[in-house]
């Protein structure tokens, strides 16, 4: 993860440089170090904040950074830069958020997360917050997608039933037909089976679309020719 922060800390960076040197085509008004570097001494970038949320079941015990990938001797780490990230864990934190939004999210994710409840002492839970707080269906949505479930909460809604139930078990569908759907094409592949037989496969055994079949195959095996 240090590695990847420092990736998209660098890639928007050298996105604002790109945008600012730009404007420096042509040496007119420029010294010879600014025209070479397209950049003025004046000139300043917008900071970059990465914030990793993670929410795992389990505790995070990666790095946090750069240096603790590194096979680094003691002495020598005062000359080796180093990187470190911003992380927040969803299941417990010692933040405080201002932003209602926020503090339905986190709440939220802290009580599916909490080890200790059984899933129906969880579900209860997070339904009794849900009504209790009036909870927006951006956090609800997040939640969805940070739990892998793809939810149309607006179709759900014109059902009149939807509710954080709803959320939990289409989450459980949604987990174990992705679990199913990686064993069949990643056996499919191994055994040279063609792709057009494991999108069949998959469509007949998980009564899948041919879209989600097809997505199912670039998530989990080379790209399909369809």
């Amino acid at each position: 993860m240090p590695l990847r922060v420092m990736g998209y800390d660098y890639g928007t960076y050298k996105k604002q440089y790109d945008s600012n040197a730009r404007k420096y085509q042509a040496s007119k008004g420029l010294e010879e170090d600014e025209f070479l570097s397209r950049m003025k001494k004046s000139d300043k970038f917008t900071p970059v904040i990465t914030m990793i949320v993670y929410y795992g079941e389990k505790p995070w015990d990666g790095a946090v950074s750069l240096h603790e990938i590194l096979n680094i001797p003691e002495e020598l780490k005062a000359f080796v830069n180093d990187y470190k990230i911003l992380l927040v864990e969803a299941r417990e934190n010692n933040l405080t958020f201002h932003n209602i939004k926020n503090v339905a999210f986190f709440n939220m994710m802290k009580i599916i997360l909490d080890k200790n409840l059984s899933k129906e002492e969880a579900k209860k839970k997070v339904i009794d917050y849900a009504r209790e707080h009036n909870v927006d269906k951006s956090v609800i949505m997040t939640v969805a997608g940070a739990t892998n479930c793809k939810l149309d909460y607006n179709a759900l809604s014109r059902k009149g039933d939807f509710d954080m139930c709803t959320l939990f078990d289409e989450i459980a569908k949604e987990n174990e037909a992705k679990g199913e759907a990686k064993g069949i094409i990643e056996t499919g592949l191994e055994f040279g089976i063609p792709e057009h037989d494991i999108l069949e496969r998959l469509q007949k055994k998980l009564n899948l679309s041919l879209q989600t079949a097809q997505e199912y195959i670039k998530m989990y095996g080379k790209q399909t020719r369809y």
